[in-house]
């Protein structure tokens, strides 16, 4: 594993338990403040789609599995 990984992986952390701020967060990993707002953006992505996982798959997973689809059930998606 890199030394940038390690990096990224530890400021993931600090982001994550919230006793820094970016700055200080900044200056002890020695990355530009810009580097801790990206990783934080990816660290809100990554929980974002932990929080909300991608379900659309699983008509398609079922199928395979031998229980059909959801049309064969009747359900074709959301109706607003």
């Amino acid at each position: 594993m890199s030394v940038f990984k390690d990096v990224v992986y530890d400021i993931q952390d600090e982001l994550r338990r919230g006793d820094l701020s970016f700055r200080e967060i900044a200056e002890r990993y020695d990355v530009p403040l810009a580097t801790v707002e990206d990783i934080l953006q990816d660290v809100m992505e990554q929980e974002a789609e932990d929080y909300y996982p991608d379900y659309e798959d699983d008509g398609d997973a079922l199928a395979s599995a031998g229980f059909g689809t959801d049309e064969d059930y009747g359900y074709y998606g959301e109706e607003f």
